[in-house]
């Protein structure tokens, strides 16, 4: 009999709220933290969640609304909220695990901190000292919905110890869930958090005419080839930049109204301001913020990067939302001749 782990999931969100299904179905004891009440009363009383129709929560999981409750004595340990609150949150947990031993500690949280550009899990472990080199994120190709409804979807788990790895696959690997492991955790975090900038630009081309799945095409080769530069320039490999943790998360977040970041755009591409299209997007739009970061970095670096400029320029510099295309390689010349 395989041995039963106490988890700590933090967020209760959609994709927290299923990872800790999964984990409770595999029979590992889960304590999550949620900071809206409201949803972790949902998630206790009715074993609902707002954003996930026709789920229901594995019974056993409790969802707490203080820190210390869930972060008990856990063998493992999960971020799953925005990446604006990590900071924060890894400093408090650092405090509640002083004593205690040091769980095995997976990020499914994506993005690049403002200022510092650090990623979500250099983020964790400058406020987790001893979790330097041990912290290891989860990403990849993978709507909550649809691992919810039990659709199969294989992800990437990076990190940089190999054993390590190996022990949170074993705990996190099941049911609709497939693992790949891989020790560039930076290429798979900078896929993990550019996807979602890009998914916007495909939106806004969606907007601009329903006939544009051409030019979305275009503008998606454009993107993946920005992606694998900027991964390969701060010291991530090729393989992951084509892998599911680059092309694989760009491809379903950049093509799908699943995604939040695709919505966005293409309300911005019918025509709304970015404020108007933010009020039309019930949940976080990840990307919004992570373009002006990943932006920054890329300045700061020297890596150049059209694409994302371009959609820097429409989101806070009011350019027509049309300009996207030239960032997909159009020349003036053949948009003037043509319908969008």
């Amino acid at each position: 009999m395989k041995k039963r782990t106490e988890a700590a999931v933090i967020g209760a969100g959609m994709w927290g709220s299923v990872l800790s299904h999964l984990l409770a179905i595999k029979g590992h004891e889960v304590r999550a933290w949620e900071f809206n009440k409201a949803i972790a009363r949902s998630l206790n009383d009715k074993r609902t969640h707002p954003a996930l129709p026709g789920f229901r929560l594995a019974g056993g999981i409790r969802v707490f609304t203080g820190l210390e409750e869930a972060v008990r004595s856990p063998g493992l340990l999960i971020m799953a909220v925005d990446s604006k609150h990590v900071r924060a949150l890894a400093g408090r947990i650092n405090v509640l695990l002083k004593d205690r031993p040091l769980p095995l500690i997976v990020a499914v949280t994506k993005g690049i901190e403002a200022g510092s550009f650090k990623t979500v899990c250099e983020v964790m472990e400058e406020e987790l000292p001893r979790a330097r080199q041990k912290t290891m994120i989860l990403t990849g190709p993978s709507f909550a919905v649809e691992v919810a409804a039990g659709a199969p979807t294989k992800v990437v788990l990076a990190g940089h110890d190999p054993a390590l790895l190996k022990a949170a696959s074993a705990l996190l690997e099941g049911g609709p869930l497939a693992l790949e492991l891989s020790t560039d955790r930076l290429g798979a975090e900078l896929g993990g958090a550019l996807k979602n900038v890009y998914a916007i630009g495909s939106g806004i081309i969606d907007g601009l005419s329903k006939a544009a799945k051409n030019s979305e095409a275009a503008f998606l080769i454009e993107s993946a080839a920005e992606l694998k530069r900027i991964i390969m320039a701060l010291g991530g490999r090729s393989h992951t930049a084509w892998g599911l943790s680059g092309m694989g998360d760009l491809l379903l977040t950049a093509t799908s109204a699943k995604s939040r970041n695709f919505r966005f755009g293409r309300e911005i591409g019918k025509g709304l301001t970015p404020p108007e299209a933010r009020k039309r997007i019930s949940t976080v739009v990840e990307g919004f913020e992570a373009l002006k970061n990943t932006r920054a970095l890329c300045a700061a670096r020297g890596i150049k990067a059209p694409v994302i400029d371009s959609i820097w320029k429409i989101l806070y510099k009011d350019h027509k939302p049309s300009s996207i295309l030239e960032a997909a390689g159009f020349k003036k010349k053949i948009l003037a001749a043509g319908n969008i």
